[in-house]
């Protein structure tokens, strides 16, 4: 009887441990489930932010000026429909070349030129549209040879006016 006994008691005993084992297993993959959803979940609401693209055409103008204008637009590149770069220049000078240095969108870009501002200022008007239905938001700068005007910021449809002057 005593044989029974114990083997009774041995086994309860296994079945508590095999319990608690299998308690502390099942939070051990809950907490793993969760660890990986908290990991998940942030990575796939940046990655909509992250869907931007970049303009950033160089203009050689004839006097030897260089305008840089740099554009940052909140989505991806097949959204764009068409960039125009409108330049006011001095009077006299041209655009001896153009370089498009942004992928696919080079192709959607392009410029216009005004020869209406005074002497040693320029200024780029630059609209962008897109197949968005929403408002995309576009940033713009633009550099004359080593000078940095302040960027403007806007969005899709809407016309991103820069002045910059030659010290």
């Amino acid at each position: 009887m005593l044989l029974d006994e114990q083997s009774t008691h041995n086994f309860t005993l296994s079945i508590e441990i095999r319990k608690s084992l299998m308690y502390r297993t099942n939070r051990l993959i809950y907490l793993l489930l969760l660890a990986t959803l908290i990991l998940i979940l942030p990575t796939a609401h940046a990655s909509a932010i992250l869907a931007r693209c970049r303009s950033d055409p160089i203009f050689k103008l004839s006097n030897g000026d260089v305008i840089n204008i740099t554009l940052d637009i909140d989505t991806d590149a097949v959204n764009v429909r068409n960039v125009t770069y409108i330049l006011h220049v001095p009077a006299g000078v041209t655009v001896k070349q153009v370089t498009y240095t942004a992928g696919g969108i080079g192709t959607k870009e392009i410029y216009k030129i005004y020869q209406d501002s005074p002497a040693k200022t320029y200024t780029t008007d630059t609209l962008v549209t897109t197949q968005n239905t929403g408002s995309v938001t576009v940033l713009a700068t633009t550099r004359l040879n080593a000078t940095y005007a302040k960027p403007v910021s806007g969005y899709n449809g809407q016309h991103l006016i820069v002045t910059v002057s030659k010290p």
